[in-house]
């Protein structure tokens, strides 16, 4: 028996199971048919498809839209009235019938009969929900004195800022700017969390000009009202408009009011130097420091600090044709950037400012970071090696991460470097020499054996690192031509090519040392006493690099052009033409210089670019 009666359930429960699927198939079936008869403009056959599913599925909404959407759209109003009624007979309770209803009454020009519909659809929900779909209604139907009296009466029962966002944004909508502006500053009044949303919708009103000045007269009257609350706003608005230091005065404004925000101060200090206004972004950072005492917000405004200095530094762009001097070579390319835009005192007069902070700070997790960036700004810009290093050497002490750790080890040794201190560069290496750090500590262990000139030393150190190094290594190129030139300028290994490669190796550690002027005489040695060595014509082509560095262009081009017969030819007639190029503004001279590349020096491997070049000049003379 009880076998039968669990036969009979399952049975039961598959046939409605079968019976379900079915209807799902029959239902979709059904509204694809007349979606598809809409779009064939069959709108009637397509209504006589919905109308009868509104039979089999009452509680169906989807179907009850779509026939109403119909009706809107085949002007049949009288129907779509009587469809509604029937089916607010039907559902009493439904909000949306009320509100279709009276819609439908509205088009039909039946204005107090869609009034009545609504004001009776008021009273019997009295929601807030029903307020919106009435207000959405009459925001579609541009009914203003509508939505005048219905805000009214839904803030005298919901609260003075009901519908004040949304009033804001059909204002807006309407160019009603005014309007707008005062609907928005009741909603920030009671929703002071939505700033960001309520800013969005200021900034987008104020694309049109004739908007900002009731934005801006609006914001500035209640701001004088509630400063706590607007001045923010204000802000932010002078910021949009560009109008920099005035938004900078209304934030210390706001500050005065009783308010800081830290992070809004951040952000705005930010945005300053993105946009390029960096004399007003350190001004910002520095309120930031002097009023801050959070210490991870004040590194965050160090740090900003730091990079509103290194924005302002603008590298030269040399403009090379070729790379002249193994220029990017980490054993001679220079550890210091050349660099225009930003006067160096007043760099060094804003650095001023708060040098004395950074010691008087609680600690932060970004004081390593911003310590760093000084004291690179320090040794790159300004040339204060001393200085840079009391940054630096602070920076490693504030626990910096693994891989600014690295950063910080590579640019002490430059400063040591830069300031002639070997040894102590050497023993700052010795110190730091953990499998972390190996890789620096190779690489700088070889540059500082080579700049002290113990030829030797650096072969061994060089031989030793190629055995174990990888073509995966970073440096393994630079490693393979440093092997390379060693064996070259060395390999005769007699007193007088010994000498002159040992002054060249000092002249390269006196342009370390910024020493140019110093660095030339050398160079200039052993044109004089050293002529005849393998190094002579490659010392003598740096000559004309560094005279040209020094704006010495004539010297720079005499030089140069004595190089015409040796090894080092092509370069330096490419450097030729370019010092006419560039330099005197000469182009037929330099294009001729070029055209030699191409004539003379075919197998160079410059020549390429240089055919490139030399169509580019032809193009822009002939225009």
């Amino acid at each position: 028996m009880k076998i039968i009666v669990q036969l009979t359930l399952l049975i039961i429960i598959l046939h409605k199971t079968i019976a379900a699927f079915t209807n799902d198939i029959n239902f979709n079936a059904s509204i694809k048919t007349a979606q598809i008869l809409i779009k064939k403009g069959q709108t009637e056959e397509a209504l006589s498809i919905y109308l009868d599913l509104n039979e089999k599925y009452p509680n169906n909404y989807s179907i009850i839209r779509s026939i109403k959407n119909l009706y809107i759209k085949t002007n049949k109003y009288d129907k779509g009235i009587s469809f509604l009624k029937s089916q607010l007979k039907f559902r009493p309770e439904r909000e949306n019938g009320y509100i279709d209803l009276g819609e439908f009454y509205f088009l039909n020009n039946q204005i107090e009969e869609s009034r009545k519909v609504w004001k009776e659809g008021v009273k019997r929900f009295n929601n807030k929900q029903f307020y919106r779909s009435l207000f959405s209604l009459y925001s579609r139907h541009n009914l203003d004195e509508d939505i005048k009296n219905l805000l009214k009466t839904g803030r005298q029962k919901f609260g003075n800022s009901f519908l004040s966002y949304e009033a804001g944004s059909f204002f807006q909508s309407k160019q009603s700017y005014a309007r707008a502006m005062d609907e928005y500053i009741i909603y920030l009044s009671y929703n002071k969390n939505r700033q960001n949303i309520i800013q969005r919708r200021i900034s987008r009103m104020s694309d049109d000009s004739d908007a900002v000045e009731i934005i801006l007269s609006k914001l500035i009257l209640i701001s004088e009202k509630e400063p706590k609350k607007f001045l923010f706003l204000l802000a932010d608005f002078y910021f949009q408009q560009q109008s920099y230091d005035k938004s900078f005065q209304t934030y210390k404004k706001w500050h005065k009011s009783g308010n800081w925000e830290q992070k809004k101060w951040l952000a705005f200090a930010n945005n300053l130097r993105k946009e390029s206004q960096y004399i007003i972004a350190v001004d910002v950072y520095n309120y930031i420091l002097k009023n801050s005492k959070n210490s991870n917000e004040t590194g965050k405004a160090l740090l900003g600090l730091a990079k509103t200095f290194e924005n302002q530094v603008m590298p030269i762009n040399t403009n090379d044709l070729i790379p002249y001097f193994f220029d990017q070579n980490v054993f001679f390319k220079n550890s210091y950037k050349e660099s225009t835009s930003i006067s160096p005192i007043h760099l060094q007069n804003s650095l001023s400012i708060y040098d004395s902070l950074l010691f008087s700070l609680p600690k932060s997790p970004l004081l390593a970071e911003a310590y760093y960036r000084l004291g690179t700004i320090q040794y790159n810009i300004l040339q204060d090696f001393d200085r840079a290093q009391i940054l630096l050497k602070t920076a490693l002490k504030n626990n910096p991460p693994k891989n600014l750790k690295l950063k910080i080890i590579e640019q002490l040794i430059n400063v040591y470097i830069g300031q002639g201190k070997l040894s102590e560069a050497s023993d700052f290496l010795s110190e730091n020499e953990d499998p972390s750090n190996l890789g620096i500590v190779k690489q700088k262990k070889i540059l500082i054996t080579l700049l002290s000139t113990n030829i030797d030393s650096v072969k061994n150190l060089v031989d030793f690192e190629l055995e174990g190094i990888t073509p995966d290594d970073p440096y393994f190129n630079d490693l393979i031509e440093l092997n390379e030139f060693l064996t070259r300028y060395t390999k005769k290994n007699t007193s007088s090519e010994l000498k002159s490669f040992k002054h060249f190796i000092k002249a390269e550690f006196l342009i370390r040392q910024r020493k140019i002027t110093e660095a030339i005489s050398e160079l200039e040695f052993i044109s004089d006493k050293y002529s005849q060595t393998e190094i002579a014509p490659l010392s003598a082509f740096r000559q004309a690099l560094l005279l040209k560095k020094i704006q010495q262009f004539d010297a720079a081009l005499n030089m140069s052009m004595t190089l015409e017969k040796t090894w080092i030819a092509d370069r330096s007639i490419i450097l030729t033409g370019q010092i006419y190029e560039l330099n005197f503004k000469d182009k037929e001279k330099a294009i001729s210089k070029y055209m030699q590349i191409l004539n003379d020096y075919k197998s160079s491997i410059y020549a390429e670019p240089i055919r490139y070049h030399i169509r580019e000049l032809q193009n822009l003379t002939a225009k």
